[in-house]
């Protein structure tokens, strides 16, 4: 293996003496604290900005969530005269209707049958918050479910989906 070659360096400062280098650490700890306060100032600016932002989609999520809620009302007053084989409509500016929506309910002796029926795969060298992975649930049959005292509830989950042009598109 070849020798490797220490290039000269031309923007090197030559430092005399020990006083000198500490002038150097000096600009050091200067420039860091410097690049701290920039930092600093750049987050307290997004904080800022966040908190702008969060205010204002806060407004919009309201008056949408009361628009949504009139609409749904609306729609369920007119039911009767929409074709029965549809869940949703097309509409000019986008799609009204309901979704088929579930979730898992479970009882306090849920986990402990849990345990139980799928006891093969306990761990015990952990310490963990031991709650009902309801996801997981979710993928059982209701057989299964009913064997530890949890049960799937499907509701109708009403939704409207605006047709939005992208942001670049206006």
């Amino acid at each position: 293996m070849a020798k490797r070659q220490r290039r000269e360096k031309t923007n090197l400062i030559h430092i005399p003496d020990w006083a000198y280098a500490d002038k150097l650490i000096r600009q050091i700890g200067d420039l860091q604290f410097n690049i701290s306060e920039e930092q600093a100032a750049a987050k307290k600016a997004i904080d800022d900005t966040k908190a702008r932002l969060k205010a204002k989609v806060e407004a919009y999520q309201s008056r949408i969530d009361n628009l949504t809620e009139s609409l749904d009302i609306f729609a369920q007053g007119r039911q009767e005269g929409l074709p029965k084989d549809k869940r949703s409509w097309k509409r000019a500016f986008g799609v009204i209707g309901w979704r088929k929506s579930s979730a898992i309910t479970v009882t306090k002796k849920t986990l402990e049958l849990i345990k139980e029926v799928f006891k093969s795969r306990a761990c015990h060298y952990l310490h963990i918050k031991e709650s009902p992975d309801k996801d997981a649930l979710a993928k059982l049959t209701d057989e299964q479910l009913k064997e530890v005292a949890a049960r799937r509830i499907v509701t109708d989950a009403f939704f409207v989906e605006p047709a939005i042009p992208e942001v670049g598109d206006k």
